[in-house]
């Protein structure tokens, strides 16, 4: 948490402005039927699906690779905007020794090493060593068994994510409590120089919705 004094509120002409988030690993093959796993979310977001290699599971209306379907738990008067970011999955080589000195390194297994011994690898003296950190290698090795991996040579293999037709005509159009009925719901498109492609297995998604919450003007 910052020391600093920040300002604490966000000014705008929207009534009941609402921000939704989540995150999720891209995994076609899992055997969940989902397309992705690990979903984590604000707690207003009730499902997300990708294309699947596995069986779909009952609900996942299995997309073209590339695609991403969010279901909302509840409808909204207005999507305002949004935005997306992605972590690239790593490379699956771990090492401690061969490094590259001013290539960027993820934290895969601390084993013995110190902190000090992290820091002479390129770990900054303020933080600290866990697994997932990442950071500039110093040194070509790391000494007490610390393990790293880079990053995959091709990334996510995506550069942006787009949002497909008007969302704000994807609201439930009857009670979305009942069963079989669900909220407001966003289709996403992953784009790599142009081409609808299907993120890289173990990507990480990230999603902010930003949406009015009344239909009451300000």
């Amino acid at each position: 948490m910052s020391n600093r004094r920040d300002i604490q509120f966000t000014f705008n002409p929207h009534n009941k402005a609402t921000i939704l988030d989540c995150s999720f690993i891209v995994d076609a093959a899992n055997g969940n039927g989902f397309g992705i796993r690990s979903l984590k979310n604000s707690g207003r977001i009730k499902s997300v699906y990708m294309h699947t290699s596995s069986t779909p599971s009952a609900n996942n209306p299995q997309p073209a690779a590339g695609v991403i379907v969010v279901t909302l738990q509840d409808n909204y008067n207005a999507y305002l905007g949004g935005y997306a970011g992605f972590v690239s999955p790593l490379s699956g080589s771990t090492i401690t020794s061969g490094l590259t000195v001013g290539a960027a390194y993820v934290i895969v297994s601390l084993g013995s090493s110190t902190a000090a011994q992290w820091q002479t690898a390129g770990l900054p003296a303020q933080l600290t060593p866990a697994v997932g950190v990442s950071f500039i290698a110093a040194a070509t090795s790391i000494a007490g068994g610390g393990a790293v991996q880079a990053s995959a040579s091709a990334g996510s293999g995506i550069d942006h994510i787009e949002v497909l037709g008007d969302v704000n005509l994807m609201n439930s159009n009857g009670n979305y409590n009942t069963a079989g009925r669900n909220g407001m719901q966003l289709i996403l498109l992953c784009y790599k120089n142009g081409v609808l492609t299907a993120p890289a297995d173990n990507t990480v998604i990230g999603l902010n919705i930003y949406l009015n919450n009344s239909a009451q003007g300000v």
